[in-house]
């Protein structure tokens, strides 16, 4: 039914310009409604999830863009107000914790101060499944004890081993000794063979017909640098790339640009490899163990919260401040725990059925 909506007073000190004449707990929308519409907003464009609801509910007047918005934000308040409750576990985690974090940057709905902002993505691998979350880098303590309440609803302890794989970065890196200090980090292979293969692809510039021996030695020292990370050599490994650096930087080889730009992308690889010494175990190993060695994990995570949604074709626009309230619901959409909020928030909704077994013939 369609609910008429009085003026407040201009007098008056309440905040609200209108109100509800139906007293209602301060909302006239069922939890049903309320539910279906943040569901819907974190998968959908506000506008799509707004005309399928328009399409789908007896309404007279038709659900606009910003309504959906304004109840998918109230929804997401909610969230992070009650997510100590939602963080509590009653089961441990036998086989231990993998945790993977990655960023991803989102449009700022104004250019000013900022045209993007980074939203760190990530999961939590357990035996039993993946628990997914999300904040804004530098959105304050509420933001970055995401990371802490996802690991509690694991059954993170101090007695549990744990792994944390990130791509090296010093804000993840820091983002670990704050919430999990006791933990392993592992720097991510797949980084490590990425910038091998640009300096394999960067040697490969030498030409082949007039420098093929001088060629033949970088690939070579390389393809020797990178086996010895693999298998844990790290010194070595280091050593090697230190000596082929400065081996390209001889005199004798200033005719040969292909060999400068070498030498400092070499540079750059060396600082990435020192500043993550202590991140760098026997990958080929754990390889061989089941172990994991890649946030490829986390990938899909940054494309389910970030990309897909915010990115590419739904091209969602946010803000740094209210971003926190929209990401906590589509983390509760995407675990499927969205439900169970609402089960603690409104006594009744949607009952659970516990299947009855079927009788026995004789």
């Amino acid at each position: 039914m369609r609910i008429r909506r009085l003026h407040a007073s201009s007098c008056s000190e309440s905040q609200a310009r209108t109100f509800s004449s139906l007293f209602t707990n301060k909302s006239p929308i069922t939890p049903e409604l309320r539910y279906l519409t943040a569901k819907l907003a974190a998968l959908l464009p506000f506008g799509k999830a707004a005309a399928f609801l328009g399409e789908l509910l007896p309404m007279p007047a038709q659900t606009t863009a910003g309504t959906v918005r304004h109840r998918t934000m109230k929804v997401g308040r909610r969230l992070q107000k009650t997510a100590e409750v939602f963080s509590a576990s009653s089961t441990t985690a036998p086989g231990g914790l993998v945790v993977g974090m990655d960023g991803g940057y989102v449009r700022n709905r104004h250019q000013r101060p900022e045209r993007n902002f980074e939203v760190i993505a990530g999961k939590v691998l357990t035996s039993e499944g993946r628990t997914r979350f999300a904040f804004v880098r530098n959105g304050g303590a509420e933001a970055m004890n995401a990371v802490g309440l996802a690991l509690r609803k694991c059954g993170a302890s101090e007695t549990i081993s744990m792994t944390v794989l990130t791509d090296g970065d010093a804000g993840l890196r820091a983002i670990h000794r704050l919430v999990a200090p006791h933990a392993e980090h592992v720097l991510d292979w797949f980084h490590i063979a990425m910038k091998f293969t640009n300096l394999q692809q960067l040697a490969k510039g030498v030409n082949a017909v007039t420098d093929h021996e001088i060629r033949s030695h970088a690939l070579a020292e390389l393809n020797r640098a990178k086996w010895r990370f693999w298998n844990g050599l790290f010194e070595q490994g280091l050593i090697g790339l230190v000596h082929l650096r400065q081996w390209a930087a001889a005199q004798c080889f200033d005719h040969i640009s292909a060999l400068k730009k070498l030498q400092h992308a070499l540079l750059d690889m060396i600082r990435y490899l020192e500043l993550n010494a202590d991140s760098m175990p026997d990958y080929g190993k754990r390889y061989r163990a089941g172990q994991r060695i890649s946030t490829g994990f986390v990938e899909s995570a940054v494309n389910e919260i970030i990309a897909k949604r915010m990115v590419k074709k739904q091209q969602m626009r946010g803000n740094r401040r209210t971003v926190q309230s929209f990401l906590e619901v589509l983390i509760h959409v995407l675990n499927g725990t969205l439900e169970d909020a609402f089960r603690h928030w409104h006594q009744g909704f949607r009952p659970i059925k516990h299947l009855s077994p079927l009788p026995v013939s004789a």
